[in-house]
């Protein structure tokens, strides 16, 4: 017996759920009252909410910002605006703003103040100067400069600058002046002469010299020269000449000796001098009651006494020249 097998379809229905629409948007296009002049949307035949342009959100309340307005340092509260929030400027508001004072530096977020290469601080002001600068003998305005301040020089500013003017000297600290061996002085400009060398008489250019002034000679200059031409007399300071005993003249070169020649010339024991040529060759000097250019003439008997009359000291030879002026 055959068996008829069949197989019954069954078709049900499939029926898609109704769209969920939210009841603040029922309500934004089905309430009248939800509508106003100030709403950015519309509402479709469907009943969905459709933002006009430049408006976004559930609501269409959100303003759309001008394109490529940042979105985390911009803002805006019309379509089409970028308005920067504090600390950010520029066109799309990507523009940091630098901490105020800052002189040499950049931002990359608001009120910062990264400094650029060569420059330090708070406000990056501070310039950084050479690295073997000195740091506190030194200083720059610009980056890498190294100045030196007052006292100090070399190229570190590591060396102490002597004081100005000084010519023979070295220093240990600022505006110093110690002298070398053979100088002295405030400025060590005076050489040291040598030891021995007189200091009235001498000088000298360089140490342990012993130059002499005009006049004087010597390797002390403790000698004078004597007036030139000077034949048999000596000097006690330059230009002198006195005379050696028996000589006399302006240049000690007459030889005093008319009375040693002529010993009968004075009379009546006088005593005869010797005097030069100009000064008529002798002079007599007589006894008390004798007188004339030889004694010759006996005033008064005279007796054992040996004594002589005083002669004026006009009348007396001078064994001694002229003295010209200290030099």
């Amino acid at each position: 017996m055959k068996q008829l097998i069949g197989i019954l379809f069954v078709v049900i229905p499939f029926v898609l759920p109704a769209r969920y629409v939210p009841k603040w948007k029922k309500q934004a296009c089905e309430i009248p009252a939800s509508q106003n002049e100030h709403s950015h949307y519309t509402c479709d035949d469907d009943g969905e909410v459709r933002c006009l342009p430049g408006w976004a959100g559930d609501l269409c309340d959100v303003p759309k910002c001008r394109p490529g307005c940042d979105p985390l340092n911009g803002y805006c509260d019309n379509p089409g605006e970028c308005l920067c929030k504090l600390g950010f400027y520029g066109e799309k508001c990507n523009k940091c703003i630098p901490l105020p004072g800052c002189r040499n530096g950049f931002c990359k977020t608001s009120f910062e103040c990264s400094c650029h290469k060569g420059w330090d601080g708070l406000f990056c002001s501070d310039p950084i100067c050479r690295a073997e600068c000195h740091p506190t003998r030194g200083y720059c305005d610009y980056p890498g400069e190294c100045r030196c301040r007052l006292g100090w020089a070399g190229k570190n500013c590591k060396d102490c600058q002597v004081l100005p003017g000084c010519q023979h000297g070295y220093c240990t600290k600022p505006l110093e002046c110690k002298c070398y061996p053979g100088y002295t002085g405030i400025l060590c400009q005076i050489p040291i002469c040598a030891s021995t060398c007189d200091r009235k008489r001498g000088y000298c250019r360089k140490p342990g010299e012993c130059r002499c002034k005009v006049g004087w000679w010597g390797k002390n200059c403790d000698k004078c020269y004597p007036y030139p031409g000077c034949v048999n007399g000596s000097c006690n300071r330059p230009w002198e000449c006195n005379c050696k005993e028996g000589w006399g003249g302006m240049l000690c070169d007459e030889e005093l000796n008319y009375c040693e020649n002529n010993p009968k010339t004075c009379q009546n024991g006088s005593k005869c001098i010797s005097l030069i040529k100009s000064e008529g060759n002798y002079k007599c000097l007589c006894r008390e009651g004798t007188r004339g250019r030889n004694c010759e003439i006996s005033e008064v008997s005279t007796n054992s006494s040996t004594d002589y009359i005083q002669a004026n000291s006009t009348d007396l030879p001078s064994s001694t020249v002229e003295t010209p002026p200290a030099i």
